[in-house]
């Protein structure tokens, strides 16, 4: 039997519900009461318009649940082009769950051009929160990075790096496929753009990082994890080991190398699971800050848990693991991603070799192969290289 105080507890928090359901729904009508974009006025991006689409609010638990939809046109007001940005999204009296961020990468947006930005996400708010005044949601800028590579930006989510990897890797890819046209390699071209080769496409595993320390699981083996290896990086993986147990990875700990004379900051450490039919995926990465010296050896761990699971959700059964470095962040904030020799020197598995190449620019310029053929291809690599 609940107590009175119990029961007032429910009462309040039934009540705090309803209060700020119908606050929801009365800012549906208004979209500055849903939604309200703040930008610093130095910043090189300002809003020129935003819409909703059909946002709602419901409870979910002991919290409200807001599902964004909006739809946001900015406007580069700086003086140089911008090569991809990360906005930042919030609601009122944040839990954690009730924060979010979009990343743009591969933007290419000179200055006074516009550009529109999708925000689709689920945040929370807790019930017990005040209702205060003010639009539900905040959006404000975290980083932008320019075509010169400098950026700007609170950079509160580490969204500097990511966007640095991002274009790397699109100047990477438009510098390869822009070869394979000049060359006339078009068969080629059209296999690393995955036309005519669906049979051969690479599937992206799901990868969940489960912070929470687990004790031995039945069935849990040790494994040695093995290493594919760029010859450009200037961080080598000297050997590895974690337990196993089905599609969990516990308390993996890799060894590398620092083969270069600079000091690295951080390193971005991939996975390539084996599944028990022996076919290989690569399963995501996950970064870490690791300070380490000129030619220096250190050890990677993670207390937590990684768990592995198929496109459609199902978990994977694990036979074996190997790691790759995907990327390294120096000290001076220059960044090192592998070229198309090094994945090419890596695996001779064809699959996999796409897999490690892939970028959101591949997937951008898939498209506009796809829309507009050889030539509406060879014209947008012009423009950009």
């Amino acid at each position: 039997m609940f107590t009175g105080s119990r029961r007032g507890q429910i009462g309040r928090a039934a009540g705090a519900a309803a209060l700020l359901l119908g606050a929801a729904s009365a800012a549906a009508g208004a979209d500055d009461q849903w939604l309200e974009v703040r930008f610093a006025r130095d910043s090189p991006v300002l809003l020129v318009s935003f819409s909703l689409g059909p946002t709602t609010a419901r409870p979910l638990g002991m919290s409200m649940a807001l599902d964004l939809h909006a739809s946001l046109v900015l406007r580069n007001t700086g003086n140089k082009p911008i090569s991809g940005l990360t906005l930042r999204v919030e609601a009122q009296d944040l839990t954690p769950a009730g924060k979010g961020s979009v990343t743009r990468p591969s933007l290419h947006v000179a200055p006074g051009e516009t550009f529109p930005v999708r925000v689709d996400m689920q945040l929370l708010r807790p019930f017990s929160m005040a209702r205060s005044e003010g639009a539900l949601v905040q959006v404000s800028l975290d980083c932008a990075l320019f075509s010169d590579l400098t950026a700007y930006g609170p950079d509160s989510l580490g969204s500097r790096r990511a966007l640095m990897v991002y274009e790397l890797e699109a100047r990477r890819d438009r510098r390869y496929l822009a070869a394979l046209l000049q060359e006339q390699r078009l068969a080629q071209l059209r296999e690393d753009l995955n036309f005519g080769l669906q049979d051969f496409s690479p599937q992206q595993l799901g990868l969940e990082l489960l912070r929470e320390p687990r004790g031995s699981a039945r069935g849990e083996q040790p494994v040695t994890v093995g290493a594919v290896s760029f010859p450009s990086s200037p961080v080598q993986t000297v050997s590895g080991a974690a337990r196993v147990a089905g599609n969990e990875v516990r308390a993996p700990q890799i060894d590398v190398r620092n083969t270069s004379q600079k000091v690295v900051r951080s390193i971005d450490m991939g996975w390539i699971v084996r599944d028990e039919r022996g076919r290989d995926f690569v399963a995501g990465s996950v970064p870490a800050r690791m300070q380490l010296g000129p030619v220096q050896t250190g050890t990677m761990s993670e207390p937590g848990t990684l768990r592995f699971s198929h496109p459609t959700g199902q978990p994977m059964v694990i036979d074996a693991l190997l790691a790759f470095v995907n990327d390294v962040e120096f000290a001076d904030g220059k960044v090192w991603i592998p070229t198309r020799t090094d994945i090419d020197a890596a695996t001779s598995d064809p699959v996999l070799r796409r897999a490690l190449g892939a970028s959101p620019e591949q997937q951008r310029l898939a498209e506009i192969y796809r829309r507009k053929g050889v030539s509406g291809l060879a014209e947008e690599l012009r423009r950009l290289n």
